[in-house]
């Protein structure tokens, strides 16, 4: 018999990323977690490699359901998409999600909503990690960029910078210009 160690190795750290489902009294409780380096390698072709987030759950557990608010805080770092520097890059994540008893378009159900999870009776516990992820990943900007000029600290890589602006100027001067385009543009001028 073969085990596949790594996958065990994996679902051993990722399983401090759950809940329990049973013996939860009605109300509000809180958990904690820290997200961290491992937490990102334990996702398969992860978008981030290096990061540090603190996920502040409030959990409003019902008769049927819960009610899981996520408060996402941290930065994670990323090659500078001007620069090509390493940066770190803050983020702010609060998100509603709700677990809820029952299978999703059965008679009981009034209607579906994309934010929430159907869980069966049985579960005694729920496992955050995929949601975690899924909402870390969905917060990333379009560029990886900051405001460096009102860091004292800047992390730029300035000779880069230099170097792609002189770029864009000597480009911009030239105006190249392609034949063809030209001759398109009287047509469309006449």
């Amino acid at each position: 018999m073969h085990f596949d160690f790594l996958k065990i190795i994996k679902m051993d750290y990722l399983e401090r990323f759950s809940i329990p489902l049973k013996g939860m009294n009605p109300g509000v409780h809180e958990f904690r977690f820290d997200i961290d380096n491992e937490f990102f390698s334990n996702f398969e072709n992860s978008l981030i490699s290096k990061g540090i987030y603190d996920v502040k759950l409030t959990c409003d557990k019902k008769e049927r359901m819960f009610i899981l608010n996520f408060e996402i805080s941290g930065k994670y770092s990323a090659a500078c998409d001007r620069c090509l520097a390493q940066i770190e890059i803050p983020s702010l994540i609060d998100y509603t999600f709700y677990l809820k008893y029952g299978l999703a378009g059965k008679q009981n159900d009034i209607r579906e909503i994309d934010d929430v999870i159907f869980i069966d009776e049985n579960d005694y516990k729920y496992n955050l990690a995929n949601i975690i992820y899924q909402m870390i990943v969905i917060s990333l900007p379009y560029q990886n960029v900051y405001d460096c000029e009102n860091d004292p600290n800047p992390k730029c890589d300035f000779k880069m910078l230099e170097k792609l602006e002189n770029e864009i100027e000597e480009i911009e001067s030239e105006k190249i210009t392609n034949p063809v385009w030209d001759k398109l543009k009287d047509f469309y001028k006449n």
